[in-house]
C-alpha cells in the first residue's frame, strides 16, 4: 500500500471479486487518486502522524486551535521565541493540550494556556507537535514460537509503523528483515517480527492507522469508479421489455461525502 493510501490493493481486490493481476497498475492507480481526493475534501494535510510545526498569529486569548489532529503529544510551545513551560498540574502557568477523543473521528483540540493568553502579534506563537491517527503503546509481549505479533488495530487498518519499545522505555531498531536482539521487522499489514532472543520479552507499538471509516469510503468509491469503466459515458441503459437502468454520475458518491463530514477541517486559522 502507497503511503497515503487510505485501502490496499487486495482488500479492493476482495471486495470486488478480482483474482487476475492484469488490472493492479489501474487499482492502485485509483486507490492513490481517491485517497489523495478524500484528503482534499477533508481539508487536511496529512492523516499519518508526523511531526510539524504550526505558526500563528496571537490572538489575545488564553486559547489557540491547532490546525492538525488528534494530537499525540507536543513538543514545545513558544511566544516570541521564549519558551514556555507545560502546566504540570493544570493550574500554574504554563501549557495545556485540550484532551482528545478516545476513537476517530475525534474532534480538533486546542493549546491553551494558563495564568496568562497569547499576546496579540503577528506570527509570534509557535507550536511544534505530532498529530495523526495512531496507536501509542500498544502493550504486548513477543511469543515464543514464532516471534510475531500482529498489530490490534482497533479502530481500522494498519498504515505505518511509528517504533517499538521495550516496556523500560528502550527503543528497538527497525530493520528490513532477520532481526537481532533488540531490533525488529515489519510489513505493510502490520505483521511485526522479533528476535528469538526477544521472545517473552513486554514491548510497547506505535503505528498509525486508517479510520475504518475512511478506508470504507475509499473502498466503496474505488470499486465504484472501477465497475463504471463499462458504464462510461452512459447515463442509462435498457435491461429488455419495460426496464430501464439509470446511472447517477457525481463527483463524488453521496454515501462517502456523508461518511466523510465528522472528518474534515471546517476552519481555517
Amino acid at each position: 500500500m502507497a503511503r497515503g493510501d487510505l485501502v490496499s490493493l487486495s482488500a479492493l481486490k476482495a471486495h470486488l471479486g478480482v483474482q487476475s493481476s492484469a488490472d493492479d497498475i489501474l487499482l492502485s492507480s485509483m486507490i492513490s487518486q481517491i485517497s489523495r481526493a478524500i484528503c482534499t475534501w477533508l481539508n487536511r494535510a496529512f492523516l499519518w502522524p508526523r511531526d510539524v510545526t504550526d505558526i500563528f498569529d496571537g490572538n489575545g486569548r488564553n486559547r489557540i486551535q491547532l490546525r492538525n489532529w488528534p494530537v499525540v503529544s507536543v513538543a514545545s510551545v513558544s511566544i516570541d521565541g521564549q519558551a514556555i513551560p507545560q502546566s504540570t498540574d493544570g493550574r500554574g502557568f504554563g501549557w495545556l493540550l485540550e484532551p482528545g477523543d478516545d476513537e476517530p473521528p475525534g474532534a480538533m483540540q486546542m493549546i491553551m494556556l494558563r495564568s496568562g493568553v497569547f499576546p496579540r502579534g503577528w506570527q509570534n506563537v509557535t507550536v511544534a507537535y505530532r498529530a495523526g491517527y495512531q496507536i501509542s503503546n500498544e502493550p504486548r509481549t513477543v511469543p515464543v514460537a514464532p516471534p510475531r505479533i500482529s498489530a490490534a488495530q482497533p479502530y481500522g487498518p494498519f498504515a505505518v509503523d511509528c517504533g517499538v519499545a521495550y516496556a523500560s522505555g528502550s527503543a528497538l531498531t527497525p530493520v528490513a528483515a532477520n532481526p537481532a536482539q533488540g531490533q525488529y521487522a515489519v510489513d505493510a499489514f502490520g505483521d511485526y517480527i522479533f528476535a528469538p532472543a526477544d521472545a517473552g520479552a513486554h514491548v510497547l507499538l506505535n503505528y498509525g492507522y486508517v479510520p475504518n471509516d475512511l478506508a470504507s469510503c475509499a473502498l466503496e468509491w474505488a470499486a465504484d469508479r472501477y465497475r463504471h469503466r463499462d458504464r462510461i459515458g452512459m447515463v442509462s441503459k435498457s435491461l429488455g421489455g419495460q426496464e430501464t437502468a439509470a446511472y447517477r454520475i457525481t463527483a463524488m458518491p453521496d454515501y462517502v461525502q456523508q461518511s466523510l463530514r465528522s472528518f474534515g477541517r471546517i476552519i481555517s486559522n
